[in-house]
């Protein structure tokens, strides 16, 4: 997965208004490492990260996320349900890839058993 450029400004809009890289930190509860490498774009944004946001830090998952909507979470239940919605599918997304590289996999031993062998020079 690759973070889009547009959620990367975003959460530095939050890290600024948090007070900083190791207070952003701090309240996600992940290193200031990890903050950074994120920024850097060395790692993608994760759902710890994105939780934290929008529970921890009182801000609007579909702000942060999308970019669209009030930038504050209006403490609605939605807010709650959007985040759990998000990380059911990215379980799912998981589960997917998983099963596409097990695929992967026995369709290269089939491959390899249906091919002939190359001969020896």
């Amino acid at each position: 997965m690759t973070t889009d450029n547009q959620l990367l400004k975003r959460l530095r809009i939050v890290i600024k208004a948090s007070g900083g890289q190791s207070k952003f930190a701090k309240a996600c509860g992940v290193s200031q490492s990890l903050i950074s490498l994120m920024l850097s774009g060395e790692r993608d944004i994760n759902f710890t990260i994105i939780r934290a946001v929008c529970h921890d830090l009182g801000y609007s998952p579909e702000w942060i996320i999308t970019g669209k909507g009030e930038k504050q979470a209006d403490g609605k239940k939605d807010s709650t349900k959007l985040v759990t919605e998000i990380q059911i599918l990215r379980t799912e997304i998981e589960l997917l890839h998983a099963r596409m590289r097990s695929y992967e996999k026995q369709f290269e031993e089939i491959k390899a058993k249906l091919s002939p062998p190359k001969p020896l020079n």
